[in-house]
């Protein structure tokens, strides 16, 4: 049995996913969510839980470089506590600084365009997040 787990760089109007075998070491991009309300979200989350079967689950938590919270702090937790809670799954938050602006350094250097960047950033994010 390998050990799956499913990433989310999570953002107020978009989702990055990501997918990661522990056994074998690899991750990769799966999907980025684009929603309006937290019922799509979710409802495209256990599409997305059901396909992989996870065994847990990774979230990125954004940080501040100073001691303060950030804003999204709080969603990050409604979010994982709800991912929880719905799929009885382990979910582990991970601190997620600078994986949005990493992920937009490799689009670069491949050359995208900024519409396909906006597309597949958060979802290169969410495997920058399982690869630390």
């Amino acid at each position: 049995m390998s050990d799956l787990f499913l990433a989310f760089d999570y953002g107020e109007r978009r989702v990055g996913v990501a997918m990661g075998d522990a056994s074998i070491g690899i991750a990769h991009p799966v999907k980025t969510i684009v929603y309006k309300t937290s019922r799509i979200l979710m409802g495209e989350i256990e599409c997305i839980v059901n396909e992989w079967n996870p065994t847990a689950l990774v979230v990125g938590m954004p940080r501040h470089d100073q001691d303060r919270p950030h804003p999204l702090e709080k969603r990050v937790n409604r979010f994982c506590k709800t991912l929880e809670s719905r799929f009885k799954l382990m979910v582990h938050m991970i601190d997620e600084s600078y994986t949005s602006f990493e992920a937009d350094q490799f689009l670069v250097a491949n050359k995208l365009g900024w519409e396909k960047r906006k597309k597949v950033i958060d979802m290169v994010a969410a495997q920058l997040i399982l690869e630390d």
